[in-house]
C-alpha cells in the first residue's frame, strides 16, 4: 500500500494527539520532527511515540525538515503567527501541508498560501479535526434534512480556565497571535459558520484583555443577514467548554462536545415541535485519526480535502473583523 511520508514542524502539546494519529495511519508513516530547541524534537518523540526513537529523523531546525527529500507531507503546529513562513516554505519545496488552526492571522497571508498550493499542485488544509468526527456528519444531516426548518441562530461556546503552565498563550497581544481569539476562536467562528449557507455580513465584539494586549475573553455577534446571526463567547477564564446550539424555525440541535474525547460517546440533543427532545448517542472514534486518514488518502487518490482553503480565508476573515472590532468598539462590515 502506497504510504504518505510526513514531517513535523515543532514539538508542540498537540503532538501528543496528532503524532500517533500520523503514525498509526495505515496511509502514512513519520518520518521526522524538527524543532527550533534544542533537543525538543527528539524529547517530543520519546514522550509520546518512544518505541519509534532510532527510526524518525529529529532536528534542531525546521529548515531540515522542509527541506527533507523523502517526505511528502508536513504538519505545522507552530504558535498561531508562526505558520505563514514555514507553510510557503515547504509548499514551494512541493509537499502538502497540514495547518494547525488558525492557518494564519490575515485573510491575505491565506490567499498567498493558496496561489502556491495552486501553482505547486499540493493539498493544503486546516487542521480542524472536530469535522471528522461521525457527530459533525450527523449534525450536517439534521440541517439538511429541514428537522429543524430554517437555521436562524447559532450560540457557540469554546472556554477552558488557564493554567499557570500555558501562560505562553497569553503573553503576548491579539495582533499577535496571543489571547482566546486565535486559539480556542477558531473553533466558535468555524462551528458557527458550517450552520448557515452563506458568509456573513458583519460582526461585534468586546473583550477582557490582559496587561499585554491579549483576549482572555471574548464575546459577540454575527449578522449574516434575513434576521440570521450568531453569538459566539470564548474564555480563559471560564469552567471548561466547546459546545454549540443551532435554533431553527422547527426546532433546536445542541451538540454538548465538540472535543470528543475518543473512549467516549458523543450527545446530540435534538428538540422538535413534532418530537419533543431527545438525545442522540453517536458511536466512538478519534477525530484525529480521522483526520490524517482523510488528508492521507486525499494526497494518495488525488482528491479535495475536505476543508477547502477557500473556508479557511473566510474563517479568517471574520477573526480579523472581530478582532478590529474589539480596537474599535463597533460593528465591523465585511
Amino acid at each position: 500500500m502506497e504510504k504518505v511520508l510526513w514531517g513535523i514542524l515543532g514539538a508542540a502539546r498537540v503532538n501528543e494527539r496528532l503524532l500517533p494519529a500520523i503514525v498509526n495511519s495505515p496511509f502514512g508513516e513519520l518520518v521526522a520532527i524538527g524543532s527550533r530547541r534544542q533537543n525538543a524534537a527528539a524529547e517530543c518523540l520519546e514522550k509520546y511515540q518512544p518505541a519509534l526513537v532510532g527510526n524518525v529523523q529529529t532536528f534542531n531546525s525546521l529548515d531540515e525538515v522542509i527541506n527533507h527529500p523523502d517526505i511528502d507531507a508536513i504538519y505545522i503546529p507552530l504558535s498561531n503567527e508562526e505558520h505563514t513562513e514555514p507553510a510557503l516554505k515547504a509548499i514551494n519545496n512541493k509537499k502538502h501541508v497540514l495547518i494547525e488552526k488558525p492557518i494564519t492571522l490575515h485573510s491575505k497571508e491565506v490567499e498567498l498560501i493558496q496561489e502556491a498550493a495552486d501553482k505547486n499542485h499540493v493539498k493544503v488544509m486546516e487542521g480542524f479535526m472536530y469535522v471528522f468526527h461521525p457527530q459533525f456528519d450527523r449534525i450536517n444531516e439534521i440541517i439538511s434534512s429541514g428537522l429543524l426548518g430554517d437555521v436562524q441562530y447559532v450560540h457557540s461556546m469554546f472556554s477552558f480556565p488557564i493554567q499557570p503552565a500555558r501562560f505562553y498563550r497569553i503573553d503576548r497581544s491579539i495582533e499577535n497571535g496571543g489571547g482566546a481569539l486565535w486559539d480556542i476562536g477558531p473553533y466558535a467562528i468555524h462551528t458557527i459558520r458550517q450552520c448557515f449557507d452563506q458568509n456573513p455580513l458583519s460582526v461585534v465584539a468586546t473583550s477582557h484583555l490582559n496587561d499585554h494586549g491579549a483576549d482572555l475573553t471574548t464575546s459577540g455577534m454575527i449578522d449574516f443577514g434575513l434576521n440570521r446571526r450568531a453569538q459566539f463567547d470564548i474564555s480563559f477564564e471560564c469552567v471548561r467548554r466547546s459546545q454549540f446550539e443551532i435554533f431553527g424555525s422547527k426546532g433546536k440541535l445542541m451538540c454538548h462536545t465538540v472535543w470528543q474525547h475518543e473512549n467516549d460517546e458523543a450527545q446530540l440533543t435534538l428538540t422538535t415541535d413534532a418530537d419533543g427532545s431527545k438525545n442522540e448517542r453517536i458511536e466512538k472514534a478519534n477525530h484525529f485519526t480521522l483526520e490524517i486518514d482523510h488528508f492521507n488518502q486525499c494526497i494518495i487518490n488525488n482528491t479535495v480535502p475536505k476543508l477547502s482553503l477557500g473556508d479557511a480565508l473566510w474563517n479568517t476573515k471574520v477573526l480579523e473583523a472581530i478582532q478590529a472590532s474589539i480596537k474599535t468598539k463597533a460593528w465591523v462590515n465585511f
